[in-house]
């Protein structure tokens, strides 16, 4: 796992990859296991809302780990 932000630890989404600790979240990507999907934030203030409240509580209701389960429903 890269270097980032203490939250690492916390989080709990299954697509979370890593996290620089500052504007950037990284998840699986959406085209296999040796891809990612990269979000950067303008604002370190949103990043840390993403990271506190999604990645880490109700990662459910992210836009990305919606995009990224529909990889996984049976069809």
């Amino acid at each position: 796992m890269s270097s980032g932000s203490y939250k690492q630890v916390y989080v709990q989404c299954p697509f979370y990859k890593y996290d620089d600790g500052s504007r950037r979240i990284v998840c699986e990507g959406i085209i296999g296991e040796d891809s990612s999907t990269g979000v950067i934030f303008k604002r370190k203030s949103d990043y840390a809302v993403q990271i506190s409240v999604f990645c880490c509580k109700n990662y459910q209701k992210c836009e990305v780990y919606r995009m990224l389960s529909r990889n996984y429903e049976d069809v």
